[in-house]
């Protein structure tokens, strides 16, 4: 008996699916059609006329999750045709098609094509973009021979439903490829692009057998910028090799850094700011947060490590001084600078990117650093010419290297751990890491030439003006979505400052500076109880037991006799990290934390009159409605002075990110989107993404509601002459009107569910 033929098959990664049916090949994003017609297609002139493989017989071989294999062939032509389709990472397909000729045959030219949908506004190839025009008639609109960049079609415009789509084809040798970009007559309504191979001499006799054919890469890009760096970078690429030969034999002139400036760019979305150096959670502030500004510990440890090195570094903080990104770059054009270093990080990694190219036109050299694995990877500076350097893990002590490196008549930068670089011939060098340094070799932090009363992180209101300082660096614990950890320090190393050296700096910046209380910034303060004790007995020695100190802590580390002593040295806050209340959730994640013990400690530290802030994070593995509401139950009853419920975010290049992507769970790679205030990037395990966001809103509801009912009629009443003090009775007013109509209309519609 003969086998029944398989006429259909599809495969899917992520948000890319692939559908072969009826003869076509078809291509759909988060389930919008890319293509049209026939969609992806095979065409041949043979014997003086052209036929396409929608008029073969078609049958699939085999299929996967991701790959699958199909034959065509034709009843009227001695060809069979191979295909095969294969998903790879970063939306993209692999396409190869063989040709199995059974009898001599004469092919004069063949084809490949994609058709797309008519709602393409824009083509490109290589660094050209145009906009297809209004036809009547069939028009070939660009035909190009002999190179393999990207061809393909976008939707430039907000609120594109399909994403730009490019094919990228490897020649082959002894042939003339060319690729083509076509726009049909009006009534086909589509757009065509594709690959088409002549001949020299104009047709050529096939013997019977096997024959490579085309060897061709689809690509799904997932946002609009990617396009518009892809073409900006093909557009310089194409300018420095006109000059390639002029400069081949000139050494990379990287001039003695005599003057340098360190900077935290300005990151604005129209009326919001963001918050971008310092933060471990850099995101765009929303309303509640206020002033909050964290101190940008890793650029001031930087530029005061180059300067007591004679290194001459000034050090702007854009955001703190609330900068546009115009009066930045004209505040570049007037310093005369040799260096720029400045940070980046995941969600404003694109705004900086952008940035930076306007900032190159300057000619300044561009050194780059942050908590982003894509900057490390050698593939990262190839593309982006404009940038010199990129630094990866902890930069301050490379940094010095570099500069003191450029001296040297030596241009080879091989030495130097932790650096990404170019060759004089233009190939990418990344050198291997930097291992962790001792912190102790860093002079305390620059602050001198900075905006120090814009830097805001006041737990449990400790007095303003405030001083932002460090005791420790890194986190011996394991969590799995910690950025700073995974990223900077690579892995759980942790390092502390001498005790002696670090209250000095509290006691300088409190008597000689007039600073009224200090926050304590270390990723985990508390950790190893002897050193606790030491350091609260040196603050009492020193007499500052009477300023205000509060620092970020893992609250089952705490115990009594700790908390005891903090208390007398005057500590009045602490931030500890929660996350979840389901245990199970908290091993998974790696946290490490006894959820009972850090309950109870978090009582004992309110029965001290220490101020507590809790933090909890929705979304880790394993996350369900009843874990999202043991949490929320959790946080009401440990009754904090303050709080903060956030969507987990996973940073690329933390472990969490590796195992979502792996599972095909990261749902965007839009990295704007990774702030965890208002975007879920990631489909939970047992949820939806619109679950968390609810459940993120639904936990504040509940915790304005026990405030509101913990502060009872009179702390009301005071609440609302306090607004009115500040901003007036009409401002009182609108604030309680807008709270009455909560109260009223959707308090009991919202109140018990997520």
């Amino acid at each position: 008996m003969s086998r029944k033929k398989i006429k259909e098959a599809e495969i899917f990664k992520n948000q890319l699916r692939v559908n072969f049916k009826d003869k076509a090949i078809h291509i759909f994003w988060q389930g919008n059609k890319i293509t049209e017609k026939i969609g992806l297609n095979s065409a041949i002139s043979t014997f003086g006329l052209w036929t396409n493989s929608s008029f073969a017989e078609w049958e699939v071989v085999g299929s996967g999750e991701s790959w699958m294999k199909l034959k065509a062939r034709w009843s009227y032509l001695p060809v069979i045709q191979y295909w095969s389709l294969k998903l790879g990472d970063n939306y993209q397909i692999d396409l190869e098609i063989d040709m199995e000729v059974e009898e001599e045959l004469c092919i004069k030219e063949t084809k490949l094509l994609l058709l797309v949908s008519p709602l393409y506004k824009n083509w490109f190839s290589g660094f050209r973009e145009e906009n297809f025009p209004q036809l009547n008639g069939w028009q070939e609109l660009y035909n190009f021979r002999g190179h393999s960049v990207l061809t393909g079609v976008r939707f430039p415009l907000d609120g594109a439903v399909l994403p730009p789509v490019a094919l990228e084809f490897k020649p082959k040798k002894g042939l003339e490829n060319y690729t083509f970009i076509e726009n049909p007559s009006a009534e086909i309504n589509t757009r065509f692009l594709g690959e088409k191979i002549l001949f020299k001499g104009k047709e050529r006799y096939f013997s019977p057998g096997y024959h490579s054919w085309f060897r061709t890469k689809i690509k799904v890009f997932e946002t609009e910028q990617e396009v518009s760096r892809y073409i900006e970078r093909q557009r310089k690429k194409y300018f420095r090799k006109k000059k390639q030969n002029v400069l081949k034999n000139k050494p990379l002139n990287y001039k003695p850094a005599e003057k340098v400036l360190l900077a935290n760019m300005p990151w604005q979305d129209k009326a919001r700011q963001g918050v971008r150096s310092g933060s471990r959670w850099p995101h765009m502030k929303d309303k509640s947060e206020g002033k909050y500004l964290p101190f940008p510990f890793f650029l001031a440890y930087s530029a005061s490590l180059l300067r007591a090195n004679g290194v001459k570094t000034d050090l702007i903080d854009a955001i703190a001084e609330r900068m546009q990104s115009d009066d930045f770059i004209e505040t570049l054009a007037g310093k005369n600078i040799d260096y720029l270093v400045v940070e980046t990080s995941v969600p404003s990694f694109d705004y900086d990117i952008k940035l930076l190219e306007r900032i190159s036109l300057l000619g300044i050299n561009i050194i780059l650093c942050g908590p982003h694995p894509l900057i490390a990877s050698s593939d990262f500076l190839a593309e982006n010419d404009f940038i010199d350097f990129v630094i990866f893990g902890e930069y301050e002590v490379t940094l010095l290297e570099l500069l003191k490196f450029f001296s040297k008549n030596d241009k080879d930068f091989s030495s130097i751990k932790g650096l990404v670089w170019r060759r004089r011939s233009g190939e990418v060098v990344k050198n291997e890491a930097r291992p962790p340094f001792d912190i102790n070799i860093l002079p305390w932090p620059h602050r001198e030439s900075l905006p120090m009363e814009n830097y805001w992180d006041l737990p449990g209101d400790i007095p303003y003006p405030s001083v932002q300082m460090v005791a420790s660096r890194g986190c011996p614990f394991g969590c799995n979505f910690c950025l700073w950890p995974q990223v900077l320090f690579g892995g759980s190393s942790y390092r502390i400052r001498n005790i002696k050296d670090c209250i000095d700096e509290m006691e300088f910046m409190v008597r000689k500076k007039g600073y009224k209380s200090v926050y304590f910034d270390d990723d985990t303060f508390n950790i190893g109880k002897r050193r606790m004790i030491e350091f609260c007995n040196e603050i009492i020695k020193r007499g500052l037991e009477d300023t205000p100190w509060a620092i970020m802590a893992k609250a089952d580390l705490m115990d009594e006799e700790i908390l005891d002593n903090m208390k007398k040295a005057g500590l009045c806050a602490v931030k500890y990290g929660v996350e979840n209340a389901e245990q199970s959730l908290v091993d998974r994640c790696g946290k490490g934390l006894d959820l009972a013990k850090a309950k109870r400690m978090i009582d004992y530290t309110k029965s001290l009159g220490i101020k507590v802030h809790l933090t909890f994070s929705f979304g880790l593995r394993g996350e369900t409605k009843e874990t999202i509401e043991k949490t929320i139950d959790y946080a009401l009853k440990s009754d904090p002075d303050s709080i903060q419920f956030s969507i987990i975010t996973p940073f690329p290049g933390t472990r969490l990110f590796e195992e979502l992507e792996k599972e095909g769970k990261i749902l965007t790679r839009d990295w704007s989107l990774y702030d965890g205030h208002n975007s879920c990037v990631f489909a939970p395990d047992n949820l939806s993404w619109q679950d968390l966001k609810d459940a993120k809103d639904y936990a504040y509801r509940l915790w304005a509601d026990w405030q509101m009912r913990k502060r009872g009629w009179r702390g009301n009443l005071n609440r609302f002459y306090n607004y009115s003090k500040s901003g007036g009775v009409k401002k009182a007013l609108l604030k309680s009107g807008k709270y009455l109509g909560y109260l009223v209309f959707k308090r009991r519609k919202f109140m018990g569910k997520i």
